[in-house]
């Protein structure tokens, strides 16, 4: 309301004062007609006797009669004009909407992030440049021409100025999320006879939100859909369908969007049919450009004149068959419902002009500017440069003790005053002082030039109120080796010392470069996400320096053979950067580079830095600052000593985060639109109650009927009867495996009985029967963002499952449990186990383990455990080498997880000493380390390729 009495005051003037005497008028009208009523009742109150003998109460019933009728007779006409203005300022409503939409869309981005906080005074200024400072509104008369570019420059400018507050893989969830406020706002703006038809914008609903509503892939599959999978296995279209995963995508498209089905099955049938244009589609490095418009219009050409939609389903395609290009298939989303106009502003960067626009037209003196980095990332060099630039005075600050705030105290004051700018560094280690300040600036006042600058890192104790007050911005270090390079050599200010020392920076920046970029492939390139910083850089800088000099003995040259390597390489590897490392495995690959790159070997001519990276020439530190320009801004994962496909991992990765992310905004918008329609629902008690209940329920919000739906799918998924009782044979019952599968029985049998009770009180909640608790309305929040609820994760599963993939592994680890309840479990018998299926895997591993001490009459600490591909021990199923495939012996792959079909738990005395040692994972987070194990490498097999690669296997 508040949105469209501000439009309706710039656009329609006229008719926004017709409104506003019209709401006076009527305000009187209503206190006239109360004050009849009074002097009604005084009268009444003052007759005596008979009121029909009483002359002058009959004259004033009758004064008052006239004069009542006059008021009402006003005011009826009153009513027919604001009628008439209510009718032209519906055309405004639309835009009004998108308002409140766009700015709740902001303020839900803290579920994404704690620091993502957006005031309601940040929106406002959004508001008003849109409306009434745009430039782009100069000449324009027509009305309609007006409301579509304020809703384009409405949605542009809240995606321009919030996307610099986000990280940079965040920045497109919120552009997809304001794509779908504005496709609502199309929709509801159509005039009926132009523009796409209802049925096209039915349609467009209907993969929107099979898109937000992933979790419906789990609902039971139709008996004419069940065998589209096994039909896909035999495809003849090269490089479509080559997966698994690919396979079931497709099945639960088939199932679920009726224009996907005729394609789907085309695909696994004999049919040449359109296998030249998917072949395309699966060979080309922009896939989202070219899925075959047969596929897009299946279901006729309804959707032809909405390219929105045809980009949806473009991205629904793309998802399912080349799921490392969901980025970029989403931007081309973006982009059809934007008309192109966000495609400069998605992915841009804070520099120095935009740091000088905020500063000088988002701020104010009321209004800190908090520059917030990465961990290891400082920003704070930015505002020195615009200080200078502008030549204006700035008063620094280092914050973190009890000085720092007294000093910080003093220069606020004395610069509120004066007009000139303070610079607070590091206030995240002050927490409990920005409250005081938060304070502070309510009731400052301040010279309008006066600016405060906040520097910090992303952390949690930063108050969340006072990010809303500022105006954040967030500060990421530019991807690539070239750029890291580039900044790190430009940091180096100490030059003197031998010749030789320019290239030890080199090579130092060389690591650094490599230790950071490696950060953006984690898990795969560090399995924790490690606070490699400058502060590192500096410190190996120092290091270098002074055992170099130690060795020159102040001459200008130096024998590389006579630098102390292993004091240098020792230092980098376990202290210098070794230090922030917790991983045995992340350390065997730090040690890895540092060997090969600090060496004597690395002043040769032909001094590979990589494959196919050949170390710079010169001895000048300009020589290695002119090689690094040379260098393409986005090198191939190779050169951080990964798999080729690695790229292609980490925006498989992305897509999913992608998705996530849109899910968790759009679950939450939903609650919204919700919160009035389920407040109270009362039990049905009788046949009556309950038809009230039935047509209630065609009420529900549309989100609450798809949480049925995907509640009674669920509940039809799980098995039918409980787990069956466990028993084993006398001389079974007591071994160390029939108390780990005992455990796995009735943690099992136990999750299952309240996974039941949740689906079948949930499905009750969304029928109305039933009153909300706590509990259920976290499960309905859950449900609809497709996320497991935190009450069912009693065991260890990948971060981010969705909640559709989560039912269907219960129900795989309910069919394992339950064929080992059934078996003898006789201690001499093979048991062939899916490793990363067990509830507890680490019980069950050790469990063998006790198990093969009492056989080989030894201690615990004598046992190795060894992964073998014969038939000895324990069968084990389900793993997955990671980056190698393994036959005879290992060997190196572009970066496919090879599954591996036999291997078997080996418990022995003897520890392996041939091949390499590997990690195996529960899963491909690789945070849980289950155990580490040998395997044999070919002879044509680096070694060390294979430890920087981080081959790994996991179970499930």
């Amino acid at each position: 309301a508040q949105c469209l009495a501000q439009v309706m005051r710039h656009e329609r003037p006229d008719v926004d004062a017709r409104r506003r005497d019209l709401v006076r008028l009527q305000g009187e009208f209503r206190l006239r007609l109360h004050a009849l009523e009074k002097e009604l009742l005084r009268a009444l109150n003052a007759s005596q006797g008979s009121i029909l003998d009483d002359d002058a109460v009959v004259a004033t019933l009758e004064t008052l009669k006239l004069e009542a009728a006059e008021v009402a007779r006003k005011a009826a006409e009153t009513d027919g004009i604001m009628r008439e203005v209510d009718q032209i300022a519906q055309s405004f409503t639309p835009l009004a909407r998108a308002c409140s939409a766009v700015y709740f869309a902001l303020d839900r981005l803290a579920a994404l992030h704690p620091f993502y906080q957006f005031s309601l005074d940040f929106f406002n200024r959004i508001f008003r440049d849109a409306v009434e400072r745009n430039a782009n509104l100069d000449g324009i008369a027509d009305e309609r021409l007006r409301l579509r570019i304020l809703r384009r420059d409405l949605f542009a400018l809240a995606f321009r100025r919030a996307a610099v507050s986000l990280h940079h893989d965040k920045q497109l969830a919120l552009l997809v999320q304001l794509a779908q406020i504005k496709l609502r706002g199309d929709e509801e703006s159509e005039d009926g006879d132009a523009g796409p038809s209802q049925e096209a914008w039915a349609r467009l609903n209907a993969d929107l939100d099979f898109v937000m509503r992933d979790a419906l892939l789990a609902a039971p599959s139709a008996p004419a859909d069940a065998d589209v999978a096994t039909e896909l296995a035999a495809t003849r279209v090269a490089g479509v369908a080559a997966s698994a995963d690919a396979r079931t995508a497709l099945a639960a498209l088939a199932q679920q969007l009726p224009w996907c089905r005729a394609w789907v099955r085309e695909l696994g049938a004999e049919s040449d049919s359109g296998a030249d244009e998917w072949a395309a589609f699966a060979a080309s490095d922009e896939p989202e450009r070219c899925v075959p418009s047969a596929a897009l219009l299946a279901d006729g050409d309804a959707l032809s004149g909405l390219p929105a939609a045809l980009a949806l389903r473009t991205l629904i395609v793309v998802r399912a068959l080349r799921p490392e290009r969901v980025l970029a298939a989403a931007a081309r989303f973006a982009s059809a419902v934007f008309e192109g106009a966000m495609g400069d502003a998605l992915g841009a960067r804070m520099d120095d002009a935009g740091l000088a626009h905020i500063v000088a037209d988002e701020a104010d003196a009321a209004t800190p500017v908090a520059l917030c980095s990465v961990p290891g990332h400082d920003a704070a060099y930015r505002v020195d440069a615009l200080a200078r630039e502008q030549q204006r005075g700035v008063h620094a600050v280092a914050m973190g003790s009890v000085e720092g705030f007294a000093l910080a105290d003093q220069a606020i004051a004395a610069a509120a005053k004066s007009g000139a700018w303070v610079l607070l560094k590091n206030v995240h280690l002050a927490p409990t002082w920005l409250g005081q300040l938060e304070k502070r600036l309510q009731t400052l006042r301040a010279h309008d030039q006066f600016r405060l600058f906040l520097t910090t890192e992303i952390n949690p104790a930063v108050p969340a109120s006072l990010l809303r007050r500022a105006r954040t911005l967030v500060f990421e270090p530019a991807p690539g080796i070239r750029a890291n390079l580039l900044e790190s050599l430009a940091s180096i200010k100490n030059t003197a010392g031998p010749a030789e020392l320019a290239r030890l920076h080199f090579l130092l920046a060389w690591l650094h470069s490599v230790a950071v970029e490696r950060l953006r492939y984690a898990p795969l390139g560090w399995s924790s996400a490690y606070e490699f910083s400058d502060a590192d850089f500096a410190c190996a800088l120092a290091t270098v320096d002074c055992w170099v000099a130690r060795a020159a003995h102040g001459r200008a040259n130096i024998d590389p053979a006579r630098i102390p390597w292993d004091a240098i390489r020792t230092l980098l590897a376990e202290s210098v950067y070794g230090g922030r490392i917790d991983s045995d495995f992340d350390h065997a690959v730090l040690r890895s580079f540092v060997a090969r790159w600090f060496c004597a070997d690395a002043y040769g001519a032909d001094f590979d830095l990589c494959d196919g990276v050949r170390a710079p020439e010169g001895i000048a530190p300009r020589d290695f600052v002119r090689w690094c320009e040379q260098l393409p801004e986005h090198e191939p994962p190779t050169w951080l000593g990964l798999p080729p496909n690695a790229e292609t991992l980490l925006l498989v990765h992305k897509g999913r985060e992608l998705v996530a992310d849109v899910r968790r905004l759009r679950s939450l918008m939903d609650d919204d639109d919700g919160d009035d329609d389920d407040e109270g629902e009362e039990p049905a008690p009788n046949a009556a109650s309950a038809a009230t209940a039935d047509a209630d329920h065609a009420e529900l919000p549309a989100f609450m009927r798809q949480v049925e739906l995907l509640a009674a799918g669920f509940a039809a998924a799980l098995p039918a009867a409980a787990l069956p009782p466990l028993s084993a044979a006398p001389d079974a019952a007591d071994t160390p495996l029939f108390r780990v599968v005992e455990r796995e029985h009735s943690v099992a049998q136990a999750l299952l009985a309240q996974v039941r009770r949740d689906l079948e009180q949930l499905r009750r909640v969304c029928r109305g029967e039933c009153k909300q608790t706590n509990h259920l309305r976290q499960l309905l929040a859950d449900f609809n963002a497709g996320v497991v609820p935190q009450s069912w994760l009693v065991y260890t599963v990948p971060r981010g499952l969705a909640l559709s993939r989560w039912v269907a592994d219960f129900v795989q680890r309910l069919s394992q449990t339950q064929a080992l309840a059934q078996s003898a479990l006789d201690p001499q018998a093979r048991i062939d186990v899916w490793l990363g299926g067990l509830l507890f895997p680490e019980a069950f591993i050790t469990a063998t383990r006790q198990m093969a001490a009492k056989q080989l009459a030894c201690s615990l600490e004598e046992l190795h455990i060894a992964l073998v591909r014969e038939p000895a021990g324990v069968a084990v199923s389900g793993l997955k080498l990671e980056g190698a495939a393994w036959s005879d012996s290992v060997q190196l792959n572009d970066g496919r997880a090879e599954p591996l079909d036999s291997c078997y738990l080996q418990w022995s005395k003897d520890a392996c000493q041939d091949g390499v040692v590997v990690p195996v994972y529960l899963n491909g987070d690789r945070g849980l380390l289950l155990f580490q194990t040998s395997v044999p490498v070919g002879p044509s097999t680096d070694k060390q390729q294979v430890v920087q690669r981080a081959v790994a296997i996991t179970a499930a």
